[in-house]
């Protein structure tokens, strides 16, 4: 799918332009560029979309003494009062394969409603909470030390676009949202040069949309011709956005281009209830093509932040057609399916105009239909014509690009690995052909059509990517950067010469580098575009290697292992643990100077095991996470805990676990099966934790491909007892928890950590560690943040790992 190739956000923005967001958000470390650990790819398959949490910086100390300068201090908790939680005698009732009908008391069922009650609620729970965070005294010291690490210049890949301008979003340090900046010159000379901003000019200004930051692009789509720009802008971090079109001569420099009629470039079109959509124009630049939810009335009249509040269940989504120049209401119906409500429609036209490429959706997993239409013999609207290609939910299929009837399909149907064919429109069988036969030893991430007549491909092979070029006759003809380790990302357009590829790793920031095959000398063909320059942090001063170990079935799993050269090897140091586990996701190399000031101030390491459930090795390892195989996630995750602790890798009582969105879900789960005191503490960001109700609610019910449905007597008995709210244990101390939520989260509502924080309150009043909950406002699921908001937060989470583990402190 030609998606990204179109936008300007950058790899770190939440945007659904890339493929359709119905799985939870991974929610992501702060990184230190556009390209942190990402399986947001540049050419996604459809289904999936993952995002991530931007960047971070600061002016560290350089010497490596092992005396600290601040002696450890452990915050003292005394089991005390948590601020009152009001039980109601609510009970579910539900179907279970082996017991019948079940009773399941939903004590905290009122948490579910915006309820002045809820509202009051999560304010005493935000103050409880903020007065033992500031009880530590390197607070104010590791928020300065994260502040100074965010301020660094970070940059996407730039596109060239049809108006002769190059494109590219930028920001310089400390900005709240990325500047969009484009050049008129054409010939890319912006190679080399440190800031090539001087030399160019503002296009958008994501920061002059709010006044405080939290208002932000979604996605972006530029028509064929280069005159008209198409955005979505979502505020508070909702999902839903609304989208304008403006014409690419009037830059939004101004805020008070915020009004239309103080902003002649924009044009009158406003199109809202806008959700989990892509853009794409029609090859004469008269409209595009859109997804669209019904008419939200609680959004008001002018769609500002109510839109993200709601927990209504999403359904009956609408493709339509929208011709510039004219109202919503005019907009052309294209595809609609009352009878099942839960389909979900992604369009794309394909980059020589003729074909509508839909590929039709139920859920999250990657399984979809994929019809196309000839706009040359049909007229936009209902009636269509579809060539019905893929009609069973089967398999994952992409097209990557098309030579006349001919089409490039990227699919992991026969092929758990995935494999290229090829599929001629003219054969009324629809025979594939397979151009690339899968890799066994490697996944097949990413295909481009490039130089016309070439392919791009990138393999992930354990957990390291590898770029390929072969013909289109599937022929390979070479690898490129072959001592490069880490990630490895590609942006091309077919009918360019040229793509950029984007290189990150543990040890190595975002480096974006141009690959030319128009020049004749082969050594000359690579050139490095633009490289990512970090005061504060040496990445020299940090190694990483990758070990395998068994989990509890004999499954061996690798694991990436982060520190700084200063970090001690006997077992004392203590440790950052990340996981995710879910919806095929791959957790690759990536840099972050948010888990870099971590490990550095605090003599840490970072771990982060590949466990089942993602999608390091293709279908297989993912399927061998889901639905009753779901106990095998949280067993890998806890075996890597134990791995850590035999071979000296850690501290024993000094290993902190953390993730986010499904994350969030096996970071609770793991705090509630693993044996008493296998975790220091325990970090769940956003993260699904009422798995009997958790197909209620907005897009909720998409995750059922990969946990089940609860509401299935079969599935009910394997999700029942791991679901964290349900099972919190009364018989032992968990480790110092804090859930973390936003209150304009509507993927992963807020309600899952609410009613958590309440159960576990109730549950062990006298736990001998804190059980807390951070609720950040006017935030979403982590799209749309602020860089301060960010910084605080990163400084809220590490400062209560730090001090519920009572770390010492070696920062400056």
């Amino acid at each position: 799918m030609l998606i990204s190739t179109e936008s300007l956000l950058p790899p770190d923005s939440v945007s659904a332009a890339k493929q359709i967001a119905l799985q939870p958000l991974l929610s992501k470390p702060a990184s230190s560029s556009p390209y942190p650990l990402s399986s947001i790819t540049y050419r996604p398959l459809p289904l999936g979309l993952v995002s991530s949490i931007p960047s971070p910086p600061l002016l560290f100390s350089r010497s490596f003494s092992r005396m600290p300068q601040m002696a450890p201090l452990k915050t003292p908790w005394k089991a005390q009062s948590y601020p009152s939680s009001r039980r109601s005698d609510h009970v579910d009732t539900y179907k279970s394969g082996k017991l019948g009908q079940v009773q399941v008391p939903d004590p905290y069922n009122w948490l579910e409603q915006n309820t002045p009650e809820t509202d009051a609620w999560t304010t005493e729970q935000a103050e409880f909470t903020r007065k033992y965070l500031v009880q530590n005294p390197q607070l104010e010291d590791l928020e300065r030390q994260l502040r100074a690490n965010f301020d660094f210049e970070k940059f996407s890949r730039p596109v060239f676009k049809k108006d002769g301008r190059w494109y590219w979003s930028y920001n310089s340090g400390l900005q709240p949202q990325y500047v969009f900046y484009r050049s008129k010159d054409a010939t890319l000379p912006l190679s080399g040069q440190s800031s090539p901003e001087r030399n160019a000019e503002i296009f958008f200004d994501q920061n002059l949309i709010t006044d405080d930051g939290t208002g932000a692009l979604s996605t972006t789509s530029f028509s064929e011709c280069g005159k008209y720009f198409a955005y979505g802008i979502s505020l508070s971090g909702s999902d839903f956005y609304t989208v304008y079109v403006r014409s690419t001569d009037s830059p939004f420099v101004d805020k008070k281009q915020r009004d239309i009629e103080n902003d002649p470039g924009r044009l009158p079109d406003t199109l809202r209830y806008v959700k989990f959509s892509s853009i794409s124009w029609t090859k004469d630049s008269k409209g595009f093509f859109y997804q669209r939810m019904p008419e939200r009335l609680s959004h008001g009249d002018s769609n500002e932040d109510k839109a993200g509040t709601e927990t209504d269940k999403d359904g009956d989504a609408m493709l339509m057609y929208h011709r510039i120049g004219t109202p919503q209401s005019e907009d052309i119906l294209v595809m609609i399916n009352p009878e099942n409500p839960d389909w979900m429609w992604s369009a794309q036209v394909s980059l020589d105009g003729r074909y509508l490429e839909l590929y039709i959706s139920k859920d999250s997993s990657r399984k979809h239909l994929l019809w196309i239409a000839d706009l040359r013999e049909n007229e936009i609207g209902l009636d269509m014509k579809w060539i019905k290609l893929i009609n069973t939910f089967d398999a994952a299929y992409s097209i990557i690009g098309n030579d006349g009837t001919k089409i490039y399909i990227q699919t992991n149907k026969d092929a758990p690995q995935y494999r290229l064919i090829t599929i001629d429109l003219s054969d009324p069988n629809f025979t594939q052909t397979e151009l690339v036969p899968e890799d066994k030893d490697a996944k097949l991430e990413t295909a481009d059509l490039v130089d016309n007549n070439k392919l791009a491909l990138v393999y992930k092979r354990n957990v390291k990517d590898e770029l390929y070029i072969f013909d289109l006759n599937g022929k390979k003809l070479q690898r490129l950067a072959p001592d490069f380790v880490g990630k490895i990302e590609v942006s091309s357009r077919r009918d360019q010469s040229w793509f950029f590829t984007t290189l990150s790793g543990f040890t190595t920031p975002c480096t974006i580098a141009k690959y030319d095959f128009a020049e004749e000398d082969e050594s000359k063909r690579w050139s490095i575009y633009r490289t990512t320059k970090i005061q504060g942090l040496n990445p020299d001063d940090f190694t990483a290697e990758q070990v395998w170990y068994n989990s509890h079935d004999g499954t061996k799993v690798p694991m990436f292992i982060v520190r700084h050269k200063s970090t001690p090897t006997d077992g004392s140091a203590p440790a950052l643990q990340y996981g995710y586990g879910g919806f095929t996701i791959s957790i690759a190399p990536f840099f972050s100077a948010v888990f870099m000031t971590f490990l550095k101030n605090y003599r840490a390491v970072l771990a982060v095991p590949n466990i089942r459930g993602g999608g390091e090795f293709g279908e297989e390892w993912h399927l061998a996470g889901t639905k009753e195989r779901k106990i095998n996630v949280f067993k890998d995750f806890i075996e890597a805990t134990k791995y850590l602790k035999e071979n000296k890798i850690a501290h024993p009582e000094k290993i902190a676990i953390n993730g986010g969105s499904n994350g969030g879900l096996l970071v609770a789960a793991c705090a509630n099966i693993a044996p008493e005191g296998t975790f220091g503490a325990a970090v769940a960001e956003v993260g699904v934790l009422d798995m009997l109700k958790f197909n209620k609610f907005t897009i909720g019910r998409a995750w059922t491909s990969d946990y089940g449905n609860p509401d299935d007597p079969h599935d009910f008995d394997f999700i029942y007892p791991y679901s964290p709210l349900h099972n919190i244990p009364k018989d032992k101390t968990l480790p110092p928890m804090l859930l973390l939520t936003a209150d304009h989260d509507d993927r992963v509502v807020p309600l899952h950590s609410f009613k958590h924080a309440a159960a576990l309150q109730h549950a062990l009043p006298g736990n001998k560690h804190p059980l807390l909950i951070r609720i950040e406002k006017k935030a979403g699921h982590g799209a749309g943040k602020s860089t301060e908001q960010r910084i605080k937060e990163s400084a809220d989470k590490f400062g209560f790992v730090a001090q519920s583990m009572g770390l010492e402190w070696y920062g400056s």
